[in-house]
């Protein structure tokens, strides 16, 4: 399954926005790897989580999502270079990025929904809209490679979106490996013949339920 990189807060994070985003992830069978600015993070609840590695030494190459979870101690990453380039070579790279509460605050800020659906926190929602989002007050919205929420009263369902595309990203990439690139006309020629076109992934038929919106953008 899909390795993923969660970035907390060193301080004050939200205990929802990761316990539970976390356990629907691993429920799923995928890898999660925990990343902050220090080698112990407190959450706003004084729980403390031992993170894997540090910021400085993470490099998005080695994941197949990165997610942002929120809490006012996210605000530390507005400015933080390092992360916003991570955000920002995770979409150049097609994978999925993931955010909630105020966290898409940082994608605005790196530069990564200009033209997007998305929604965050209502402190973020005005720079959301400054960077060019199109914004909704959907709980989670999707749009292409990018999953967004508004807080932890949708942490949940923020995970179980991101497992859920993930899983299908994956299933999807097991399929291709299987095909012949040249399917077999029956005799020792190779023909493109009845061989599927390559499609977006994000295509325009697909349909979620409960409180997603999911846009695709041209």
């Amino acid at each position: 399954m899909a390795d993923v990189l969660i970035i907390i807060a060193p301080q004050d994070f939200k205990d929802e926005e990761y316990f539970h985003v976390r356990e629907e992830l691993e429920n799923a069978g995928h890898k999660v790897v925990v990343s902050s600015l220090q080698d112990v993070a407190s959450s706003v609840e004084n729980k403390e989580v031992v993170t894997d590695v540090l910021i400085d030494e993470a490099d998005v190459a080695d994941y197949d999502a990165l997610v942002l979870v929120g809490g006012a101690g996210a605000s530390v990453y507005f400015e933080n270079e390092k992360v916003l380039e991570m955000c920002y070579q995770t979409v150049e790279q097609g994978k999925l990025i993931a955010a909630i509460c105020i966290a898409p605050g940082i994608l605005a800020r790196a530069g990564v929904l200009a033209g997007k659906n998305a929604t965050s926190f209502e402190s973020e929602l005005a720079t959301l809209d400054e960077a060019g989002a199109i914004t909704s007050d959907s709980h989670v919205v999707v749009d292409g490679q990018i999953v967004t929420a508004d807080g932890p009263q949708a942490a949940r369902e923020f995970g179980k979106k991101i497992a859920e595309l993930l899983k299908e990203d994956n299933e999807e990439e097991v399929v291709e490996e299987t095909k012949e690139y040249y399917p077999s006309n029956g005799d020792d020629e190779k023909t493109d013949d009845g061989f599927d076109k390559n499609e977006p992934y994000y295509g325009d038929d697909k349909h979620h339920e409960k409180r997603v919106v999911e846009e695709d953008s041209n």
